[in-house]
């Protein structure tokens, strides 16, 4: 993210018609518009392979994966965001009147972490995002290092674990799943990041 794009606060339906029209990806964050930051080589390498190793482990077609574009409603209130990775299970919900790339059920969302949304992946994202009903799992993606943050759903609740090291591999819970990081690594040379 960079600087604040508006200069009012922007409800969901006002800002997915103005994003309608924007050349530029935004997210609303808290009704506040923020324009979306290029990504690095090792950041798109790191969602393309994310997303690759996740759709070799869906054995059925009841879940589905989804990369960049496609955006989530996180609140009324006033957030929406477009996470690198995202997973759906189950019917994919629309809200009504929204674009058919806005879905607001995701299973799944993985950030891939840069130095200017990191606190806020964090942060605020964090907290937003483990109030979805639907989400059973939230992860964060280092590109400077092989090193994956889990917050999981448990229950009523949340468990948090890291996953560290190419020899390692994240587990997830709710596809039932294991995916080394030597796949989700397997083309970032650490050295460039």
């Amino acid at each position: 993210m960079v600087a604040e794009v508006a200069e009012r606060l922007l409800n969901v339906d006002e800002f997915l018609q103005w994003e309608s029209q924007q050349t530029f990806r935004h997210e609303l964050i808290n009704n506040r518009v923020h324009q979306m930051t290029g990504a690095s080589r090792s950041h798109n390498r790191i969602i393309l392979d994310l997303a690759r190793a996740l759709e070799d482990r869906l054995h059925s077609e009841a879940c589905e994966v989804f990369a960049v574009e496609v955006g989530v409603l996180v609140n009324l209130e006033g957030t929406y965001t477009y996470p690198d990775v995202m997973v759906v299970c189950g019917e994919q919900k629309v809200r009504a009147g929204a674009p058919q790339t806005s879905l607001e059920n995701p299973t799944l969302l993985f950030e891939v972490l840069s130095p200017s949304t990191e606190m806020y992946d964090r942060s605020q994202k964090l907290e937003q995002y483990l109030q979805i009903p639907s989400l059973q799992g939230y992860f964060l993606v280092a590109q400077d290092k092989p090193l994956i943050e889990a917050h999981t759903r448990s229950g009523a609740g949340w468990s948090s674990y890291e996953c560290a090291g190419l020899e390692s591999s994240l587990i997830i819970p709710a596809l039932d799943c294991e995916i080394p990081l030597s796949e989700v690594y397997r083309r970032v040379r650490f050295e460039e990041t």
